[in-house]
């Protein structure tokens, strides 16, 4: 099967979504490629937290939107560009207004929005979204029904792209388990982040690093690899958020056997009360603060064998009732927020006050990606790219709800031009797709006979050892050769002659997983959200950006 349209948009999560609005509305036509149904698929709509964190300032307020540049900045810690953080910092709160005219309502309190103080923010900003992200994909949705020039091919599995003279022409894969071929005048890439290259996430199933390999093998740089963020969630008897605020009311937390897991493991002077008031200030893992202490614990009692039959770590919060909640203090929302997730738990079942839970770490977010410039578009013509798929807007540490509203931000950018991009090149380029295809390893890979599950499943359980809290060159050369010893065994599996899509996720997982590790490899100290066992010290001397890409390999 063949399709032309003037823009691809490959993914449709909260990136992909605006990208085709804004698109659309300059007149062109717009194909969404999407694994699943627009308003389901994708990290945006995943159900993992009973509200969304939205940072935007106030731009009627002086020096507001400045602060949250300098938020963004100081949390990169050097590795963010502040080009795209000052976008980011100025259109926000422009989405507020937008979300809200299409419907997304804003938690509020006494007429005004009820905003509190996020992730590594030095004022409060951050508006509150109940049911996570699904109110702004209903609300997208919605207005992509609107719009007649917005086609959606759902079950579309894209393996790869076709670039002819230096520009991005066209995109292959399997939709509706047909091979498929596109011919586009410009494509943006929103296809999210790689969490389901570990064993536990916070993203939905079809994230597996599917944009980093596709960018990567069509030639386009990536930057900030190395910076993922991780955080601690309520592993059973449900996965969820274990947000921030949550550590103020100072939960219990022991191994199997009942031991308190910081035991013998906290340097002189600092307590477990200590790390978790550290931690109310920001959901994911950094180390830079003593909050680092607590996904350590976490992480490396499970790892050393004294997690729960479940691979946990027992949380328990019974003592945090609406009377203690009162009696701690609340700079952080916990008063508002705790009740909430109360609420939210008990629709799925769950008692937080009355029945045992455990907890683990979880990968959450990649804070780097393709690397664009101020227009979205990638070093490859006619590439564009925004949402977690893009590197630039954060850095080493990542302010907590800047990724919904980078996703509007230059998910808009990215639309609007890819369609200008679309108008100056009026005709569709005559190249051989289908050629392009064949010549493509992960393309070749679909037609394999193989365990795609087993080979998957044993590079999560790599990479959640070696490429989460604790890493060592000696766990991250284990991980790059798991995933190579996986991808030779796949691209020598008997061939056949139905295409697998699970066949090229899992292609995509292998190079996306790999490209992370060689990154995490030459990053020897600890910046961030990236932790260097080995490397426990940040090295000012690496205060530069590294940028991974096929042509030049490894660059600062």
């Amino acid at each position: 099967m063949e399709i032309t349209t003037d823009v691809l948009v490959i993914g449709a999560g909260g990136a992909g979504c605006r990208a085709a609005i804004e698109a659309a509305d300059c007149g062109v036509s717009v194909l969404i490629a999407s694994k699943g149904a627009p308003g389901k698929s994708g990290a945006t709509a995943y159900p993992v937290a009973e509200m969304a964190g939205y940072n935007a300032g106030d731009a009627r307020m002086a020096g507001d939107t400045q602060r949250h540049y300098d938020d963004i900045m100081a949390a990169g810690r050097k590795m963010a560009d502040g080009r795209l953080a000052a976008i980011v910092a100025a259109g926000a709160p422009g989405t507020v207004r937008r979300l809200e005219k299409w419907g997304v309502a804003f938690e509020r309190a006494e007429g005004n929005y009820y905003i509190f103080k996020s992730c590594f923010s030095s004022h409060p900003r951050t508006h509150v979204i109940r049911g996570h992200g699904e109110p702004i994909l209903k609300a997208m949705t919605g207005q992509i029904a609107l719009r007649p020039n917005i086609k959606i091919a759902e079950d579309f599995c894209v393996v790869g792209l076709c670039v002819s003279d230096g520009t991005c022409v066209g995109a292959y894969g399997i939709c509706g388990g047909e091979l498929t071929f596109v011919r586009a005048k410009a494509i943006v890439l929103t296809a999210g982040g790689g969490g389901r290259i570990f064993k536990r996430s916070m993203n939905p199933r079809d994230i597996t690093g599917d944009g980093y390999s596709i960018a990567y093998r069509a030639g386009a740089s990536l930057v900030n690899m190395e910076f993922l963020q991780i955080g601690i969630g309520f592993s059973w008897p449900v996965e969820n958020i274990f947000n921030g605020y949550i550590w103020e009311g100072l939960p219990k937390l022991l191994d199997a056997d009942g031991r308190d897991i910081f035991d013998g493991l906290l340097p002189k002077g600092v307590t477990s009360e200590d790390v978790m008031h550290e931690h109310r200030k920001h959901f994911p893992f950094s180390t830079s603060d003593d909050s680092k202490y607590l996904e350590i614990a976490v992480h490396s009692a499970i790892n050393c064998g004294r997690g729960t039959t479940h691979g946990g770590i027992r949380a328990d919060l019974s003592h945090m009732t609406e009377s203690h909640i009162e009696t701690v203090k609340d700079d952080c929302g916990i008063r508002r927020m705790w009740p909430m997730a109360l609420e939210y738990m008990r629709t799925k079942g769950v008692d937080l006050l009355k029945d045992g839970a455990e907890i683990a770490c979880f990968a959450h977010a990649v804070n780097g990606g393709v690397k664009i410039d101020e227009n979205a578009m990638s070093d490859v013509e006619g590439l564009f790219a925004a949402g977690e798929c893009a590197g630039g807007p954060h850095g080493a540490d990542r302010l907590g709800g800047n990724m919904m509203v980078t996703c509007q931000v230059f998910g808009e950018i990215a639309g609007k031009n890819a369609a200008a991009h679309a108008l100056r090149h009026r005709t569709l380029c005559d190249a051989n797709i289908s050629a392009s295809a064949k010549k493509d390893e992960a393309w070749n890979a679909l037609f394999k006979s193989t365990d795609a599950e087993e080979k998957l499943g044993r590079l999560q359980a790599s990479a959640q050892k070696n490429l989460l809290v604790r890493r060592t060159e000696e766990g991250l050369s284990e991980l790059i050769s798991t995933a190579r010893e996986a991808a030779k065994e796949l691209a020598e599996s008997p061939s056949c002659d139905k295409p697998a899509p699970k066949n090229a996720e899992l292609w995509h997982a292998l190079t996306s997983a790999e490209l992370m590790a060689r990154c995490a490899l030459a990053r020897k100290e600890s910046r961030g959200a990236h932790h260097r066992a080995d490397f426990p010290f940040m090295d000012e001397a690496q205060g530069v950006p590294i940028v991974i890409n096929e042509r030049g390999g490894l660059l600062r």
